[in-house]
């Protein structure tokens, strides 16, 4: 989200001059005491305060934009965009993909870099496509003593697969990710006497099976001291990723269900409550429906979130966030940034109606006559398709089929076409509006006898097509 402008000056300028004072405060003393001395430094301290001021405050309060960022596969300058026309983020890498793998938005998308714990995502998609929710998570010495983000799980403890994916996702537990990963492994190939490495092996056939630069050495996504190992992700695979997870009804409820407490039962076989902290802040905020996040020194500050509004679904990714107010405000920047680019229009538009008072698409070619045509219109005449302003002109494109007999109302008589740039919007079917009967024999001779006058004098022997659809309005 954009920043607010800030009025106050930067820390080193009030030292300066706060120290300045002291410096100069013996050789004043004893002048200090005569009126017109004290008005002129007076009149000084006010005229460095007005030029510091003229330094130090913005002249805007949108950051600068990287022309190079990507908008629907061309840079914006490009297409020519504006800052005023691209998000204003602080993220080095970023996406904004929807549910069909449409691209809106890339900086820098396609850089391997660390992920930390959006490494949990690809966790969460090879445990539930090899194991049932039902299934029994443990937890061992090694997911009990991981360290760093946790779910506050014990050795010994015991739930559901359902349960653990809770505890991965939700606080981002390390130990739940390891639970998941030996336990899953053990189930894939329950002869391996390394069910860990099984499940990490799975992790990167299932990135390559993807089509995915992605490359995994953990279930949790660590890189520093023991866990340092080459291991990296873009944010397109993350995004990839997502979008993939979310086609799976357990991940997308357990993302999205907020929840901050789970039932396990301890190695003494009692049952106990365990509570944690849920670290997307803005899961239900402005269409959000889930996210992770995910952070170590070296990855920085990142998320990747899901935002639901009027039936359309994105995935947006923020990697290398310096701070963690920044990753949810750029997050939340880009979500905002193409759904406030996205509009609904009908495609079928128009200022010239039938008599019925449906809007007339064009006129088709009768052939059997020369002078005939045949009202056309749209079979489905609200149909309606979203629009990403940014994305380049619309134009339209009519195919009127041409009947060379009797037409009856309802028959197929072509399509109509919306385009954005070189791509394809929507299409709808187009129908004969009217009847027009075939010429008696009497009026067929009269036709041909019109025709080879039209033809002698060079006139068009049949009516030509005509279209009154217009583009839609953006």
């Amino acid at each position: 989200m954009p920043k607010s402008c800030g009025m106050a000056f930067p820390q080193r300028f009030s030292c300066a001059s706060r120290r300045e004072a002291l410096e100069f405060e013996p050789i004043l003393e004893p002048v200090m005491h005569r009126p017109l001395m004290r008005r002129i430094i007076t009149l000084l301290c006010a005229l460095v305060f007005t030029v510091g001021a003229g330094f130090v405050l913005p002249m805007s309060a949108h950051a600068e934009v990287p022309q190079t960022d990507i908008v629907c596969g061309e840079t914006a300058e490009e297409r020519g965009l504006s800052a005023e026309d691209l998000p204003d983020i602080t993220a080095p890498h970023a996406i904004v993909m929807d549910d069909e793998g449409t691209v809106y938005f890339e900086r820098s998308a396609d850089e391997q870099v660390k992920i930390a714990s959006l490494t949990k995502l690809m966790t969460a998609i090879v445990a539930l496509e090899n194991a049932e929710v039902t299934d029994t998570i443990t937890v061992d010495h090694a997911a009990a003593t991981v360290g760093e983000s946790s779910a506050n799980l014990r050795e010994g403890d015991t739930f559901d697969l359902k349960t653990a994916l809770k505890a991965l996702l939700i606080p981002s537990g390390n130990d739940a990710a390891m639970a998941i990963a030996t336990s899953v492994g053990a189930i894939m190939d329950p002869s391996s006497d390394d069910p860990y490495g099984v499940f990490i092996d799975a992790m990167n056939a299932k990135a390559e099976e993807l089509g995915l630069g992605a490359l995994f050495a953990n279930p949790h996504g660590l890189d520093f001291g023991a866990w340092e190992a080459d291991m990296h992700a873009s944010a397109r695979d993350v995004a990839i990723m997502l979008a993939y997870a979310m086609e799976n009804e357990t991940f997308r409820e357990v993302d999205g269900c907020g929840e901050d407490s789970i039932i396990v039962t301890g190695a003494d076989g009692k049952k106990r409550t365990v509570s944690f902290h849920p670290w997307n802040r803005i899961l239900g905020e402005e269409g959000n429906i889930g996210g992770k996040t995910g952070t170590t020194y070296v990855s920085g500050k990142c998320f990747a979130g899901t935002f639901l509004r009027d039936g359309e679904e994105v995935y947006v990714v923020v990697l290398g966030c310096p701070e963690d107010d920044d990753r949810f405000n750029d997050t939340l920047a880009l979500a905002n940034w193409y759904y406030d680019h996205t509009e609904t229009v009908n495609v079928v538009q128009g200022d010239v109606t039938t008599m019925e008072g449906e809007t007339l698409v064009g006129r088709a070619t009768a052939s059997a006559w020369t002078d005939k045509t045949v009202d056309v219109v749209a079979n489905d005449p609200d149909a309606t398709v979203r629009v990403f302003t940014l994305a380049g002109e619309l134009s339209l494109d009519a195919e009127l089929e041409e009947f060379p007999g009797a037409v009856h109302r309802g028959d197929p008589a072509g399509k109509l076409t919306l385009y954005q740039g070189n791509g394809t919007l929507a299409t709808v079917d187009l129908i004969a509006a009217e009847d027009v009967p075939e010429p008696s024999p009497f009026e067929w001779a009269m036709v041909q006898f019109d025709r080879f006058t039209r033809w002698i004098t060079g006139k068009p022997t049949t009516a030509p097509h005509e279209v009154f659809a217009t583009v839609p309005q953006v």
